[in-house]
Formats: C-alpha cells, sequence, structure tokens
C-alpha cells in the first residue's frame, strides 16, 4: 500500500498538527490585519525579521509516557503542542507594551479556539500546561501557549 493513499497511522505523532492549523485558521480567518497560521515546517528557513507577523506557531514539543501496559505493547502518551503568538510591533519598542497588548490578544484568541478541542488521532481533549515564558526581540513578542492531548501508542500487531 503506497503511504500517499493510506489512512494516517493511528501511533502518528503528528496527525493532530494538520487539524489544530485548520482549527485555528477558521477562527482566525476574520480578523485584520490577516494572522498567519504557521508550522515549525513553514518557520524552519525563515529568518526572524522575514517572518510573517502576526502569526500563531504549531509546534509539537514532543510527550511522556503516562501509562504503559505490563508487556509494553502499548502506551498512555501526552504530547505537547505550543500555540506561540508572535507579533511583530515597534511603536514602544522600548517598553514592548504594544507588542505585549497585542500579543497577548492574539493569544487568548488562539487559546479559547483550542481549549477543549479533540484532534483526531487523539484520546481526549487539548488541555492547557504549563509553558515556556514569552520572548521579546526588537520589537517581536512571542507568547506561548501548550497544550496537553492524550494518544495510546500501541504495537499494531499486540492483542488489544
Amino acid at each position: 500500500m503506497s503511504t500517499a493513499s493510506a489512512l494516517p497511522h493511528r501511533n502518528n505523532f503528528l496527525e493532530p498538527e494538520q487539524h489544530i492549523v485548520a482549527r485555528l485558521k477558521e477562527a482566525l480567518s476574520g480578523l485584520r490585519p490577516q494572522v498567519h497560521v504557521l508550522t515549525a515546517a513553514d518557520l524552519a528557513q525563515v529568518r526572524e525579521d522575514a517572518q510573517p507577523t502576526p502569526a500563531v506557531h504549531v509546534v509539537w514539543s514532543g510527550f511522556r509516557p503516562l501509562e504503559s501496559r505490563e508487556d509494553g505493547a502499548a502506551a498512555r502518551l501526552d504530547h505537547t503542542w505550543l500555540i506561540v503568538s508572535a507579533v511583530k510591533n515597534v511603536r514602544t519598542v522600548k517598553t514592548g507594551q504594544d507588542a505585549r497588548s497585542q500579543a497577548g490578544e492574539l493569544m487568548a484568541r488562539a487559546g479559547e479556539t483550542l481549549m477543549g478541542y479533540r484532534p483526531p488521532n487523539t484520546s481526549g481533549p487539548m488541555r492547557l500546561a504549563p509553558a515556556p515564558t514569552a520572548g521579546f526581540s526588537g520589537g517581536f513578542m512571542y507568547l506561548p501557549l501548550a497544550f496537553l492531548v492524550e494518544t495510546v501508542f500501541q504495537n499494531e500487531f499486540s492483542q488489544e
């Protein structure tokens, strides 16, 4: 079976990404200026000064096992997804006040869009989690939210 025509594998850690991106794009589509929704792959070769803003970055940030079956053939995992509001505002670059205000508003909209959302290929809804600290660099403000979402990782040949 070719991978292009195959259904998504139930153990694909990155499968939720496209659904998270689509949900954010729909929810933020009416905002002006236009909000870009970007993945880590979209940002991989982009210099900071050339990145589109305002934006929401969707980045998978790893997982932690919650529980593992005794035979090791299945486990429950919590995956962390970072949702980072990225804005550029140089009006008050010294204090960053305008950038913080704009990033905070964007974070609030993105956060409420994803709270309780259950992407396909997951075992439960997205839940808020502790996030990294915000970043500020020459008018750019990065304000992250972190969400946990549970999946079941299982050997497809094991008995359920």
